[in-house]
Formats: C-alpha cells, structure tokens, sequence
C-alpha cells in the first residue's frame, strides 16, 4: 500500500490522513498534534483528521444498542473492541457470545465514512499502531470508505525518507 499510496501522493490526488490518536505517544516528545499534521502535509497529504469523533459516534451506538438489548435482558452481555483481530478470535474462540459482540463500526470506518460525506472525491489512509487494520479496510464493506492503511511504523519510514527533522516542521 505504501507504493500505490505514494503514486497517489505524487499525482496529486486529494488524499486525507484519519489518524488513531496514539499517534501523540508514537514519535517522541517533540511531536505536537500540530507539528504532526504538518509533517503528515509535507508527506502530500492534503488534511488531517483524528479519528477520536468516530470514536465518540461509535460509543453513542454502543450505548443505544446496550439500553436497547443489555439494559432489557435480551442479551447479558455487550462486548466491543475497535481491534478486528480481537473481534475474530472472540467469534472463532467464544462462537456462544458472537451475538453479544458489538457490531457497531470502528472509528476508523466511522471516520472514514463522514470525511467522504463531505468529500467523496478524496482517498483516506487510516494511520495507527497496528497492521491488523490493514484487515478490516479489505472488507468488501469498508474498502469504499479507507483506501489505504499505514501503520505508525510505515508512517515514520516516509518521514525518514522525506527527511522530516520534528526539530524544524512548524506547529501546523
């Protein structure tokens, strides 16, 4: 992905980071939200989103789903997580409790799915910690949404290979 992405980023194609918000922790001390997106904008990303408001959507699902099916004795449980990789072993290892798995959408997709409501000509690459997304944006159901998927790990290889210096990117 970060080949097709790079020819993407080079032709010019309006593309959009959705960032976990790990990101804070990921690069070091003098990375700032600001100074990130800007370095992200140095890379040829057009804007930066964090995906904390898909998060905030996802948990507002979350709650009408429990007040409508834990709150009434339908299920006794709701489980969730935001990790795919965590949602298939519960399913595979515990298949009596798949129907107490949340099945609202992650914030990556929520995210994803907003930024293309108002922009649906630009591509987004979902930005986080774990390659396991790389996963879930391959479901047929999600691959309209998040066009590409970057770990931080990847992410930092661009910085290095742009020669992005956090001591000189500006606040953003």
């Amino acid at each position: 992905q970060i080949s097709q992405l790079s020819h993407a980023l080079r032709d010019g194609d309006k593309i959009i980071a959705s960032v976990a918000p790990a990101y804070i922790s990921q690069f070091g001390d003098d990375v700032t939200p600001g100074k990130f997106k800007t370095a992200l904008q140095v890379l040829g990303f057009s804007d930066v989103h964090e995906v904390a408001f898909g998060a905030d959507v996802g948990a507002i699902s979350e709650a009408h789903h429990y007040a409508k099916e834990v709150a009434t004795g339908n299920l006794p449980f709701l489980l969730t997580s935001c990790c795919p990789s965590w949602s298939m072993m519960a399913k595979k290892l515990f298949p009596e409790q798949a129907k107490c798995i949340s099945m609202a959408l992650t914030p990556m997709v929520l995210t994803a799915r907003l930024i293309k409501q108002k922009e649906p000509d630009c591509k987004i690459v979902f930005v986080g910690p774990c390659a396991a997304k790389k996963l879930e944006a391959s479901r047929k159901s999600i691959r309209s949404y998040v066009d590409f998927v970057l770990t931080f790990e990847e992410v930092a290889g661009m910085f290095d290979a742009k020669g992005v210096d956090w001591k000189d990117i500006p606040e953003g």
